[in-house]
């Protein structure tokens, strides 16, 4: 992965789109890191990223353009990127797998740790409807070929590797033939899980899929029970 350069906005984070006009890349306005406890006790992360306005980065490097990706008006002409496992509703994206039960994801550990959604190539085009995220770029595209890497600071935050790979499929281009690699730093912001477990219940799923249930308390988001951290 490229080196992206957090200092101008260590809280958010970056993203670049290798090729487009603006090769250091766009801020990002927007960032959350959500996890939610399904019926079978899997735990999923969710991601949702908007990026800064594309012009936001002052004038692109060359008004020459060879194509769509290239172009700064075609990119100027749609505003910002949104990439998200939510922002359309979470019956439009799975997110990523993050643990099974006796799997868990080590929230105490140093070490990297790396999630994968819908490698290439896709068996079937219909599996364009059923992506883990969706994606707003130049328009409704798609994006597939997705790592995420974790890795915890000191302070209890991730640095958060996020790429793959995107497809203009606004435009009828099914080929996943540009990249994106976004860095951020960022905490979970919570867990949720079915309103339908008892409270002893949901601890039991908890302890299942992280190394730390001590990091968090119950408390309700949007009325929902979730998992919080502690305070």
């Amino acid at each position: 992965m490229e080196r992206i350069d957090l200092e101008d906005n260590p809280a958010r984070g970056r993203i670049v789109f290798p090729g487009n006009p603006w090769p250091a890349g766009h801020a990002i306005e927007e960032f959350a890191w959500t996890g939610r406890i399904d019926e079978n006790g899997n735990l999923w992360f969710d991601l949702h990223l908007r990026s800064a306005r594309y012009v936001a980065e002052g004038d692109a490097e060359s008004a020459v353009a060879a194509d769509d990706w290239s172009s700064p008006a075609v990119w100027q002409n749609y505003g910002s990127c949104t990439l998200s496992s939510t922002y359309w509703g979470e019956d439009d994206g799975t997110g990523f797998l993050a643990a099974t039960p006796g799997n868990p994801f080590h929230l105490k550990e140093l070490t990297p740790q790396r999630l994968t959604a819908d490698p290439l190539p896709l068996i079937e085009i219909d599996q364009l409807e059923y992506l883990a995220f969706n994606i707003y770029l130049l328009g409704h595209d798609s994006v597939a070929d997705q790592e995420v890497v974790f890795t915890r600071r000191p302070d209890g935050s991730h640095d958060i590797a996020w790429r793959g790979r995107i497809a203009l499929t606004y435009v009828d281009d099914a080929e996943f033939r540009h990249r994106f690699e976004a860095r951020i730093i960022a905490p979970l912001e919570y867990i949720r899980y079915p309103a339908s477990l008892s409270l002893e219940e949901a601890h039991d799923h908890l302890q299942a899929v992280v190394d730390a249930p001590e990091f968090f308390t119950t408390g309700l988001v949007d009325g929902q029970p979730a998992w919080v951290p502690n305070r």
